[in-house]
C-alpha cells in the first residue's frame, strides 16, 4: 500500500484537430483523476485546408502551449492524422488467435491503396458473425505508410517533446468510456459513442473494452455553418458565431418563438437529418450483424455535440434517445481555464482519452482483459482466405433486408488478443 496517496503526472494528450488544437495532462493519486494542465488554441483559417499546411502551423503553435502553459515535462501521446489512415473491415474463418496475426498481414497485402509490407497494420477484434453456418470473426484493419507516420513523428519531435506513443483517434475518443468498467457485467454493455466534428463525424459502436465497429461520415459543422451563411446571407464567421451563441443559449430562450432561430433550424435540417439516417443504419447493421446487449442510448461528443437542434433531430429520427457524452465527467477540473468549463466540455474528449493512454490500474476495469491491438511480425504460412466487408454497402443491406437473409447473431463473447 506504501504510496497509494502520491501523485502521478501522465503524458500529455495532443489533439490536433481540424479548427483547433487541445492539450491535457492528467494527475493521479489513489482513486482521483485531476486535470493538471490544459490549453486550447485556435488553428489559423488558412492553415485548415489539408494536412501539409496544418501541420507545420500546429508544431509552432504547440511550442507556444508549453512556454504558456504549466505542463510537467513533454511527454506526449498523438493521435496519427486521419488523412493517414486507412480503415478496412475483414471477416476471417474462425482461427486461434495465435494465426490471426499472420493472416491479416497477408491480407492487408491486397486490401490497401499501398504496399502494407512498407506499412504499419494493426487490428481490433470487432466480434464474432455468422454467415449462413458459417461462424466468422470480424476485425477492423487499420493500417498507415511508414513515411506518413515517420513525417508526422519528425514533425512533432520538432516541438520539443518527447512522444511515447501513437494512437487511433476512435480508440481515444472510447478509453474515456472505457475507464468507467470496473464490474464483469459492464464487460457486456454496448456504447454507441458519435463524435460530431468540424469537417467530419465518426461513429463508435464497442461492448465493455472492445470497439465493434467504426464508420467515417463525411457530414460536420462545416456543412451546418455554410447552409446557415447561405440562407441566412451572413458571412461564414458569423454563421459560426450565431451557432455557436444559439447552442449556449438557455433552455428557456429554446423555447422562444425565434425567428432567428427558426431560420437556422430550417437552413441545417436536411443536413442533420441526412447525419441522423447514416447514424441510423449504422446501428442497424450493428444490431443485425452482432448478437448480445443492445444499447440503450447514443452519446454526442466532439465540438458540435451541444447543438440542441442536432439533439432534436436524432431523438426523433434515431431508435434510442441521445444525449451528450460528458465523458469528463468524474475528473477534478479546477485546474482547467474558466473559458474551457464552459458547456459539457465533450470538445475535450480525444485529448483526454489521449492523456489516460499512459495510465494504468485506477482508471479501468479491475478484472477481465482490456482491449488489445493485435501486433507482430508478418508469418504468412497459416494464411486463410479472408472476406473484404464493404461496410457502406453492408450497412445499406443491412437496414433494408432485416430478414433470414441478414448474418444470424454471433455468441456474445468477443474475440480478445
Amino acid at each position: 500500500m506504501i504510496g497509494l496517496g502520491k501523485t502521478q503526472i501522465h503524458a500529455i494528450g495532443v489533439d490536433i484537430g481540424f479548427d483547433s488544437i487541445k492539450l491535457m495532462q492528467l494527475e493521479s493519486a489513489g482513486g482521483t483523476l485531476s486535470v493538471h494542465a490544459a490549453a486550447r488554441v485556435p488553428i489559423p483559417d488558412e492553415a485548415r485546408a489539408s494536412l501539409d499546411l496544418r501541420m507545420p502551423v500546429a508544431i509552432d503553435l504547440i511550442r507556444q502551449m508549453f512556454r504558456q502553459n504549466p505542463f510537467s515535462g513533454r511527454r506526449i501521446v498523438a493521435p496519427l492524422p486521419r488523412e493517414i489512415v486507412q480503415v478496412k473491415n475483414l471477416r476471417l474463418p474462425s482461427m486461434p488467435v495465435a494465426e490471426l496475426q499472420s493472416a491479416i498481414e497477408f491480407e492487408a497485402r491486397s486490401i490497401f491503396p499501398f504496399d502494407a509490407d512498407h506499412a504499419q497494420v494493426r487490428f481490433l477484434h470487432a466480434g464474432e458473425v455468422r454467415q449462413g453456418a458459417d461462424a466468422k470473426q470480424e476485425v477492423v484493419v487499420l493500417a498507415a505508410k511508414n513515411e506518413d507516420v515517420d513525417n508526422f513523428l519528425e514533425q512533432l519531435n520538432r516541438c520539443g517533446a518527447t512522444v511515447e506513443s501513437l494512437d487511433w483517434e476512435p480508440a481515444a475518443i472510447y478509453r474515456g468510456v472505457e475507464r468507467f468498467i470496473r464490474r464483469r457485467e459492464d464487460e457486456h454493455e454496448v456504447h454507441v459513442l458519435i463524435d460530431i466534428g468540424l469537417r467530419s463525424s465518426q461513429v463508435i459502436i464497442g461492448k465493455g473494452r472492445e470497439i465493434s465497429f467504426y464508420k467515417p461520415i463525411d457530414i460536420g459543422g462545416q456543412k451546418f455553418n455554410d447552409a446557415v451563411s447561405r440562407k441566412l446571407s451572413i458571412s461564414h464567421d458569423e454563421a459560426v458565431a450565431l451557432r455557436r451563441r444559439l447552442a449556449e443559449s438557455t433552455q428557456e430562450d429554446n423555447t422562444k418563438r425565434d425567428p432567428v432561430r427558426q431560420a437556422v433550424f430550417d437552413a441545417t435540417r436536411s443536413i442533420m437529418e441526412e447525419l441522423a439516417r447514416e447514424i441510423s443504419l449504422c446501428l442497424r447493421y450493428y444490431s443485425v450483424t452482432f448478437r448480445g446487449l443492445r444499447p440503450n442510448r447514443v452519446r454526442l461528443v466532439g465540438g458540435e455535440a451541444n447543438d440542441p437542434q442536432l439533439q432534436t433531430i436524432l431523438n426523433s429520427t434515431l431508435p434510442i434517445p441521445s444525449e451528450i457524452g460528458r465523458i469528463i465527467q468524474n475528473v477534478n477540473l479546477s485546474k482547467l481555464k474558466p473559458a474551457d468549463k464552459r458547456g459539457s466540455l465533450s470538445e475535450w474528449s480525444v485529448a483526454l482519452g489521449l492523456a489516460l493512454k499512459m495510465t494504468s490500474g485506477h482508471f479501468s476495469g479491475r478484472d477481465g482483459t482490456p482491449r488489445a491491438i493485435g501486433a507482430g511480425q508478418p508469418d504468412t504460412t497459416n494464411v486463410t482466405q479472408a472476406e473484404i466487408v464493404d461496410l457502406n454497402a453492408a450497412i445499406v443491406g443491412s437496414a433494408a433486408n432485416a430478414t433470414p437473409k441478414s448474418p444470424e447473431p454471433a455468441k456474445p463473447e468477443a474475440v480478445h488478443a
